[in-house]
């Protein structure tokens, strides 16, 4: 009869509401999908840039004459800006809890290079020095904040970065010494997304509260570099930075 309505109309008309929430659903997940990956490569080019700007820093660069040589590290340098150093690598598990330790940061009074509302994790590791037995390396956490600031404990950077610790499980990441050119990013493999998920919500305000770590395989292999010790050798090594960013 005219204007009455079948089950056939309405069996219709439910398939065109769930085609349409089905087409609106797979359009937001391609949105999510695109808008996060342009964060990472967005993450992974700053941290390339950052590895750039400090094989030039005149901080850790060998210097002669006045010259600054780019891309040769001073050992004696890396001894005293940087806070962790291992024979092992970092196969040395407790070596690698001590870096994201906030008390042991590299604070801007030391190397002023660091994002925003960032964490720069430096890897420096010998490789003409590094076999199954040895791994001379170098490692840091930068950070855009003063020395003083290490110790506020209501920064939210320091309450995020001690939570971070506290979740630290070493035997989720791939060991240093056999990371260069492994295309896992290194930060990433630390703490599981729970731990992360948890620390956001304990410690970070809200407009604070994505949470991203670079795993793309460029930055984690690292850019080469010379490293000249005091008595005149030089070893081939290479520099790994890894960003945390909370934006």
């Amino acid at each position: 009869m005219k204007g009455d309505i079948t089950i056939g109309a309405i069996i219709s008309g439910l398939f065109a509401i769930g085609v349409a929430a089905f087409s609106l659903y797979l359009l937001f997940k391609i949105f999510q999908q695109v808008h996060t990956i342009n964060i990472q490569a967005a993450t992974e080019r700053d941290a390339i840039y950052l590895a750039n700007a400090l094989i030039s820093h005149e901080r850790i660069v060998y210097e002669e004459n006045g010259v600054k040589y780019r891309g040769m590290l001073n050992a004696t340098k890396l001894d005293e800006i940087f806070p962790v150093k291992s024979e092992k690598g970092f196969n040395d598990s407790e070596k690698l809890r001590l870096i994201f330790h906030p008390s042991n940061w590299i604070s801007k009074d030391k190397i002023d290079l660091a994002y925003q509302n960032s964490y720069a994790l430096i890897i420096i590791v010998d490789l003409d020095d590094c076999d199954e037995n040895r791994c001379v390396a170098w490692g840091g956490m930068s950070v855009n904040l003063n020395y003083w600031e290490l110790f506020v404990e209501e920064h939210p950077l320091v309450k995020f970065g001690k939570c971070l610790f506290e979740s630290l499980d070493v035997s989720l990441g791939t060991a240093l010494g056999i990371a260069i050119g492994c295309g896992v990013g290194l930060i990433a493999t630390l703490w599981t997304p729970a731990e992360i998920s948890n620390c956001v919500t304990r410690s970070i305000p809200e407009v604070v509260k994505q949470f991203l770590g670079s795993g793309s395989p460029v930055s984690n292999r690292g850019l080469p570099v010379n490293i000249i010790y005091d008595d005149g050798r030089i070893h081939k090594g290479r520099i790994i930075v890894s960003l945390l960013r909370l934006v």
